[in-house]
């Protein structure tokens, strides 16, 4: 009877852990694949608005006849060096959600390093070169799971080390972003001036094909081409780029979540599943307006 009775205590402390686990995987990889994905999203939105803003100003030197090599820059509000540092932000959000995505599905192979080396260096070009002790400690144990005894109590102790050695740091990178993706004009952002280049690029060009001047019909045609890409681009403002800026205040929401869950594992799967359906909405708003 004694024997028994372990017996049921070991089963059901088992079935405890396999159901624990159940539910630590399903919010981790529901998480991350969100979190991957709204990084990935953001990455592609600022190398468009950039190469947007040098068409939109390379049209806006061809239409007004007052801007000269002296007054124009090509990539007027979109620098190379400024984009650069939001796409290091945007990846370091991607290979995090990459990374917990494989801790959660098992995987050991050397793409897991791989994932943690790279966000890694995004995350220290974005935030800083210093990085805490529980981080270190952290990373270290994803690396130590490649070549020690993958069991369930160590993956969960590994995930649960890195959300919450990363959690702030998410939500640093998150407060960048939301002010980029910001359309309050009294903080300019790198998408308010996307906006405000394609307003400057619609009223030039609404004007030179609403005149009753004579123009040859190649002038006409850049013209005509200048106000579709203006339309489009304030277009894309809203259905892609504010969605994004609301994207992230709900990240914000899951990682704050996540960080306390993963503690008790007291997870909302709803939650963090209704986190992921938004983000899936803003990627096909995204490769629509992409053709």
């Amino acid at each position: 009877m004694k024997y028994i009775l372990i017996a049921c205590i070991t089963v059901c402390a088992f079935l405890s852990g396999c159901a624990t686990n159940a539910t630590q995987r399903n919010a981790m990889e529901s998480f991350g694949l969100a979190t991957e994905r709204v990084g990935r999203m953001s990455e592609s939105e600022f190398l468009s608005m950039r190469s947007e803003v040098i068409e939109m100003n390379s049209l806006l030197v061809l239409l007004d006849r007052s801007k000269n090599t002296d007054n124009w820059a090509y990539d007027e509000s979109a620098l190379a060096e400024t984009t650069a540092m939001r796409v290091a932000a945007c990846k370091s959000l991607r290979m995090y959600g990459d990374l917990l995505i494989r801790l959660a599905a098992d995987d050991r192979t050397e793409m897991v390093r791989r994932s943690a080396r790279v966000f890694l260096d995004n995350i220290t070009e974005t935030l800083g070169p210093e990085l805490t002790r529980a981080q270190e400690e952290a990373v270290q144990n994803v690396t130590l799971g490649l070549d020690a005894s993958w069991t369930a109590r160590r993956k969960s102790e590994t995930i649960k080390g890195i959300v919450l050695a990363f959690a702030d740091s998410i939500t640093s990178l998150t407060n960048r972003l939301l002010a980029d993706f910001s359309l309050d004009e009294s903080s300019p952002s790198y998408l308010q001036a996307y906006a405000d280049t394609a307003m400057k690029l619609e009223i030039i060009s609404s004007a030179f094909i609403d005149t009753q001047d004579t123009y040859t019909l190649l002038e006409r045609k850049e013209a005509v081409k200048a106000y579709v890409l203006a339309q489009e681009s304030r277009i894309r403002v809203h259905a892609i780029g504010a969605r994004i800026h609301e994207a992230m205040a709900i990240l914000q929401k899951a990682n704050a979540h996540v960080a306390s869950a993963v503690q008790d594992d007291s997870y909302d799967l709803q939650e963090i599943r209704e986190y992921g359906k938004q983000i899936q909405r803003i990627s096909t708003m995204q490769l629509v307006l992409s053709y």
